[in-house]
């Protein structure tokens, strides 16, 4: 677990870097870290590396680095194949343009998207793989294994597995669109006390809302099987979310029962089935059954599935029409980043992007560490005002996992 006051710099390789920020982190302490990475990565590295935002858009980040790639990625939402793709193809041109050149994977929050983009970027590039970087590969892998994966959601794990399958040539993708006709929930969650629950689904296509159902009020005592029947049915090509909820009408508030994401290419048949262990959210969910799983339906026309007559619910499932309500309507992927950074830029700059800022030379204070430096040598850094007061830092190299870590705290009135 990263401690609440510690930024991670990482070198997984010679060239790639990572530079991790947990969520919680104080702002005015992270701009100061950042103060004192980009000198030592501009003294290191020069004008060389590029820094791959894997957040959302920061101004601070845009004006101290010469060259950065802004995703605008929100997490733990994954915004799309195509993509990680892009940016998989962007790192790689990047890399190959000049032997010196040095990639710094940037992040906020949690470590999710940074696996994604990892992990994908191991796949990518094994296509174009020479001997020259298998020891480059095994330390990414091992990075991912070691480090990302076990912070991963099963939808970004779902991603990553699904670019891997493609490449590799183990999945042949779809490419028609297709009518999601019916979501079948079997196992219902004991949300309130007496064990019933309100629930409602929203589909997304590449997040943006396309369908809202209305709300179902069930209870698991009573019934073990739910039927979202979509009127009319969506046709659907691409990236896809589905989001169930539990509407709170007493509080006015809603609760995040799953989040499923995944896209229309890895369909094969009519039927897409996931266990709770498949379910962002509800495979940590105590009160979502173990055995619980989730369906969704298909077919290439909108009336055409056989035994679609048996999709009802039973008498003790009551339904409320009101979509309309601005508690069931609004987009839920709004809510999903706890950053105070600028939801809506990012929101509205999906596209890929790059800024340039020239930046002038100054004086700064740097420190450079040999590749044998031992494990527990550290160098002080002068000391740190803000808004807040002082702060000291100091920031170590740890060479069996090239890792630089800095640490802020409060100076004591008697430090210099």
């Amino acid at each position: 677990m990263e401690e609440r006051g510690q930024i991670n710099l990482t070198y997984i390789t010679e060239r790639i870097i990572t530079i991790f920020c947990p969520r919680g982190f104080p702002e005015d302490v992270y701009l100061h870290s950042l103060q004192e990475i980009i000198p030592m990565l501009q003294s290191k590295h020069g004008y060389n590396y590029m820094l791959l935002n894997l957040s959302q858009k920061h101004e601070a980040l845009t004006r101290m680095n010469h060259k950065v790639l802004d995703t605008c990625w929100q997490d733990p939402v994954v915004t799309g194949l195509d993509q990680i793709l892009h940016v998989c193809r962007e790192m790689e041109n990047w890399l190959q343009a000049d032997p010196k050149h040095v990639l710094v994977l940037h992040c906020r929050g949690g470590k999710g998207l940074l696996g994604v983009l990892v992990a994908s970027y191991i796949h990518f590039s094994n296509m174009s793989a020479s001997a020259d970087l298998s020891l480059d590969h095994f330390a990414m892998w091992r990075f991912y294994k070691d480090k990302l994966s076990t912070e991963m959601t099963p939808s970004q794990k779902r991603y990553a597995w699904t670019l891997g399958s493609v490449l590799k040539g183990g999945l042949r993708m779809r490419f028609s669109p297709c009518f999601l006709l019916c979501v079948v929930l079997h196992g219902l969650p004991k949300i309130d006390p007496d064990g019933g629950c309100c629930l409602f689904l929203r589909v997304y296509q590449s997040l943006q809302a396309v369908c809202t159902s209305p709300v179902y009020h069930a209870n698991a005592a009573q019934t073990n099987r739910l039927y979202f029947v979509l009127q009319p049915a969506q046709l659907l090509n691409g990236d896809i979310t589905v989001v169930s909820y539990h509407k709170n009408s007493w509080s006015g508030s809603r609760q995040v029962v799953f989040r499923l994401q995944f896209h229309t290419g890895i369909i094969a048949g009519h039927t897409l089935s996931f266990s709770k262990a498949d379910l962002d959210c509800a495979c940590e969910d105590s009160s979502f059954p173990d055995d619980g799983k989730l369906e969704l339906l298909f077919s290439e026309s909108p009336e055409r599935f056989a035994g679609r007559e048996l999709w009802h619910n039973g008498p003790t499932v009551t339904v409320d029409y009101d979509t309309l309500d601005p508690l069931v309507r609004r987009d839920s992927y709004q809510d999903m980043s706890d950053l105070q950074t600028d939801k809506r830029s990012c929101l509205e700059s999906f596209p890929i992007c790059f800024h340039s800022h020239p930046l002038s030379p100054r004086p700064v204070i740097c420190f450079s560490f040999p590749p044998d430096a031992p494990a527990k040598h550290s160098h002080p850094v002068s000391s740190l005002s803000s808004g807040q007061g002082k702060f000291t830092s100091d920031y170590r190299f740890f060479p069996l996992t090239r890792t630089w870590k800095w640490k802020l705290a409060p100076q004591s009135e008697g430090e210099e």
